[in-house]
């Protein structure tokens, strides 16, 4: 076949393939077109897994590091089999090593506790009881026909936490407001029972405890009838381990940390005193 045949047979094949899919005959072109689809589906479905089971068998996986520790007892029985006359220092120390452990921890199955619950602590006084510094007169000066005062400022120290219990004989006992109760039990702040009358309680932290009484002029005592003079007043302090009111605390005040005081009337007197004048 010469050079001009060749070119022939290619020229006639080239148009023959482009008749196929691009002639005028639609019926041709997609019977073509059908043909092609379907060796190209079958080369596919036929080379596909062959080359994904090799590519499988190529790659080993994931390579176990775990080694499987050897048992004492199979170290024992293999030097006994073969014993040598003479046990050298590094034997003697490879038979004494301790048993391998696996490198893998399994951590403790959780098992339900049970929680314990807060305890809390009862009001209670301390015990011992501290010996307070209590400083107010003993005797408070008045006029003899006052029937209120007002007390001048209390101070007190000797603890963390102090209830302090004021008595009087006929006597009633205003805190901060005048005239209004300020009776409260809120345990952040100082808690309050029995303003305005003769039977007053206060418990809170020392110092805040005598914030409320020397506020507004100081704790103002009255009577509902006759005067103050001559009448007493008894504070007992006691230190407790957080605040409380608890009445049953005022009894156990020691000698040392209860004070008393007594209101005097100032001895005035009225005399009329007769005298000569001169005239001018």
């Amino acid at each position: 076949m010469n050079r001009t045949d060749r070119e022939d047979f290619w020229f006639r094949f080239r148009r023959s393939f482009h008749d196929l899919f691009y002639g005028e005959r639609t019926s041709v072109r997609i019977f073509s077109r059908l043909v092609l689809l379907t060796f190209i589906a079958g080369f596919i479905a036929t080379v596909a897994p062959s080359v994904a089971e090799v590519l499988t068998q190529d790659d080993p996986g994931p390579v176990s590091t775990y080694v499987e520790p050897t048992p004492e007892a199979s170290s024992e029985s293999t030097t006994a089999q073969s014993p040598t006359p003479e046990a050298s220092g590094s034997d003697t120390a490879t038979a004494q090593s301790p048993e391998p452990t696996s490198e893998y921890s399994v951590a403790p199955a959780s098992s339900d506790t049970s929680t314990a619950e807060p305890i809390i602590e009862a009001d209670a006084p301390l015990a011992p009881q501290p010996k307070y510094t209590i400083k107010i007169p003993d005797t408070l000066a008045i006029d003899p026909r006052a029937n209120s005062y007002f007390i001048p400022s209390i101070y007190l120290s000797g603890s963390k936490y102090t209830l302090v219990c004021i008595n009087g004989n006929g006597i009633n006992f205003d805190l901060s407001n005048k005239r209004i109760s300020d009776d409260s039990s809120d345990t952040k702040t100082v808690m309050v029972l029995g303003d305005g009358g003769s039977n007053l309680r206060i418990a809170g932290r020392t110092a805040e405890v005598l914030s409320v009484l020397n506020s507004g002029g100081g704790l103002f005592a009255y009577t509902n009838s006759g005067g103050l003079r001559d009448r007493s007043v008894s504070i007992s302090v006691i230190a407790t381990n957080k605040a409380s009111i608890d009445s049953a605390f005022c009894g156990r005040a020691s000698s040392a940390n209860t004070k008393a005081f007594t209101f005097r009337g100032l001895g005035l007197q009225v005399d009329t005193k007769k005298g000569s004048g001169r005239l001018k």
